[in-house]
């Protein structure tokens, strides 16, 4: 069948192609940045900045959502 002929043709091709390519050390990673770490640090934080799209009753109390676990 023409099938047949046409994907051993493409194997045929593909292992002449594979040959071709040298053998290297494995490499797992494109860049050596692995497992890098930042150091821990503490920055100013604005309340107010970060409250300024909370939702607040008349009080100015913060709104949340009651957790959906409690009763």
């Amino acid at each position: 069948m023409k099938i047949e002929k046409d994907g051993e043709k493409i194997l045929k091709d593909f292992s002449k192609t594979l040959e071709s390519i040298p053998d290297l050390e494995e490499t797992h990673y494109i860049v050596d940045n692995v497992n890098l770490t930042r150091s821990d640090k503490v920055e100013a934080q604005n309340s107010e900045k970060i409250l300024k799209n909370a939702r607040t009753d008349k009080d100015g109390k913060v709104l949340v959502k009651k957790a959906e676990w409690i009763n």
